[in-house]
């Protein structure tokens, strides 16, 4: 019996993946454009695109708004198997952690967060907003919301190079002993978009952490938006 030919955009998907997974086209590589595609490959818009989406599904390319499609980085996966920071995570996988302080300043806590920092509502905390860059590239938005006199002892930290757990057990003099965690998926925001390099209304994944001392007090709430592209959790489960 006959092998029953490709469609044109599977054909065109399987020359482009075949050329990201032997290396011809590097992570963080550009692709040639739709127009260029279509000219090399003989094909039409719609086939282009097509190839291109299938591609982008299978996470092997990811698409930025005005600037064409990029060859996706291997993505870096945290263990939850125990509490650590992203820094002290990615050691040892050759990942670069840095991150830039956007906002750091003493506020009156919101009522969500006041309620799970066990709080009266207004009352004072620190809100610290940072960008999170994995291998120099847009990871995450955080938002921080810290206890006041924790905040108060942090005024001085250089938050570039590290993790807030670490920050919190050296400088700040706590015991970390848990944290709860909530993760979703969700759709960029425009200002998140913006920083992550994304367009607006692209996935991206959400998660909630709430950290205690080992006295059980609630000492931060962080909200993080990271790009679903780039980033996954990882957990073994025993039975």
């Amino acid at each position: 019996m006959a092998d029953i030919p490709q469609p044109l955009h599977a054909r065109l998907r399987d020359t482009l993946k075949a050329a990201i997974l032997d290396g011809r086209l590097a992570p963080g590589a550009k692709l040639p454009s739709e127009s260029e595609l279509q000219a090399a490959h003989g094909v039409s818009r719609i086939t282009v695109r097509q190839a291109l989406g299938t591609l982008q599904a299978e996470g092997l390319i990811v698409k930025l708004h005005g600037k064409g499609a990029f060859v996706s980085h291997p993505k870096a996966a945290q263990s939850l198997k125990r509490l650590q920071g992203l820094q002290e995570a990615m050691a040892g996988d050759a990942h670069a952690v840095s991150n830039r302080r956007l906002a750091w300043r003493e506020i009156r806590a919101p009522a969500e967060v006041a309620r799970k920092l066990g709080l009266p509502v207004g009352s004072a905390v620190y809100h610290l907003q940072t960008l999170r860059y994995l291998n120099r590239e847009p990871l995450s938005v955080n938002h921080s919301w810290l206890l006041a006199a924790l905040g108060a002892r942090l005024a001085r930290v250089d938050f570039a190079q590290r993790d807030l757990i670490d920050v919190f057990e050296h400088e700040g003099g706590l015991a970390i002993g848990r944290a709860d965690l909530e993760i979703g998926a969700g759709t960029a925001r425009t200002a998140d978009a913006k920083l992550l390099r994304i367009a607006a209304g692209a996935p991206v994944l959400e998660v909630e952490r709430i950290v205690h001392d080992a006295a059980g007090t609630p000492v931060q709430v962080e909200h993080a938006v990271y790009r679903a592209d780039a980033f996954r959790y990882r957990l073994s489960l025993q039975r």
